[in-house]
């Protein structure tokens, strides 16, 4: 599945990571988001934050035009990750339940 997760940049400047695929209409975008930075204040480091591209949509895959993609790359591995954690049914890391973290009952 991550082979297919793509930094797609729109002609409207946005960049979109999806899943994408090819169909009839054009590329099909599943579970897109828009990445936007955001930097706090000068000096600080740009964090990025990933927003639902279609929040409105009735299913969550949209199809775009060809014609609007200027260009697409593989993202980077830190970005490939918090983008399959957040579109992963699968809780990760979710830690154990060990008998250290049980409390004792006095008696």
């Amino acid at each position: 599945m991550s082979k297919d997760v793509k930094i797609l940049r729109l002609s409207t400047g946005e960049d979109i990571i999806a899943t994408v695929g090819e169909n009839d209409q054009g590329t099909s975008l599943t579970k897109s988001f828009v990445i936007i930075p955001q930097q706090q204040g000068p000096g600080k480091p740009v964090q990025l934050m990933m927003v639902l591209y279609a929040p409105y949509a009735k299913s969550d895959t949209v199809t775009i035009d060809k014609k609007f993609i200027v260009s697409s790359v593989e993202p980077k591995k830190e970005i490939l990750d918090t983008y399959l954690q957040n579109t992963s049914s699968i809780l990760q890391n979710p830690g154990l339940i060990t008998e250290n973290s049980i409390p004792k009952i006095d008696s």
